[in-house]
């Protein structure tokens, strides 16, 4: 697996450097993004932190936003996960509000008396610091959806269980409550072997 983790670095870092202020005629309708972490090296080069994709045909610059430059962490697990170890690394309270889930009306009025809504403020906006100051991203075309959940999966897969892939005794998702994310070294979840 070392070797095909070794090919996956190499090819996708050799793409062009997306990052907060890219243009949207960058990214194809349909593909994958591949995201990179400032301060993370594996195989020579930087190393994968996140694989992505979408299931909605046409959608995946709305999907890169929603990821990466939208402070909505309900729409974007990526971004719950990154708010979820800004406040573990710092023993926050706030992180059981930052855990409840404000996408439907009934669930926001139900927590509106609960929620300090200027605190989640102003945890989103650290996120989307941290996502513009430490993450670059690239695609890749990719038309066919069962294709990109494909190769979503197996580069997932194929990261994970990577012994030369390890994450940095600094990178902030070591933070995470969820072991899966700090052993593999992903910011994915879903896709994650054990």
């Amino acid at each position: 697996m070392s070797r095909e983790c070794e090919r996956l670095h190499e090819k996708f870092s050799a793409l062009p450097r997306l990052s907060d202020g890219y243009r949207k005629e960058q990214v194809p309708n349909n593909g994958l993004y591949v995201v990179f972490e400032n301060g993370e090296a594996a195989h020579n080069t930087d190393r994968i932190v996140r694989i992505g994709t979408h299931t909605g045909k046409d959608n995946l610059p709305k999907r890169i936003n929603e990821h990466l430059y939208t402070p909505n962490k309900d729409r974007s697990i990526f971004r719950k996960h990154i708010g979820r170890c800004i406040l573990a690394k710092r023993n926050d309270p706030f992180l059981e509000q930052w855990e409840i889930d404000l996408t439907t009306r009934a669930n926001r009025a139900k927590y509106a008396e609960k929620i300090d809504f200027e605190k989640l403020e102003e945890i989103e906006q650290e996120v989307s610091a941290y996502i513009a100051g430490n993450l670059s991203f690239v695609v890749v075309e990719v038309e066919n959806k069962q294709k990109r959940l494909a190769t979503e999966s197996a580069m997932i897969s194929a990261i994970a269980v990577c012994l030369d892939c390890s994450p940095s005794k600094n990178w902030l998702g070591l933070h995470h409550p969820n072991r899966k994310i700090c052993n593999a070294g992903l910011w994915n979840v879903q896709g994650l072997p054990g």
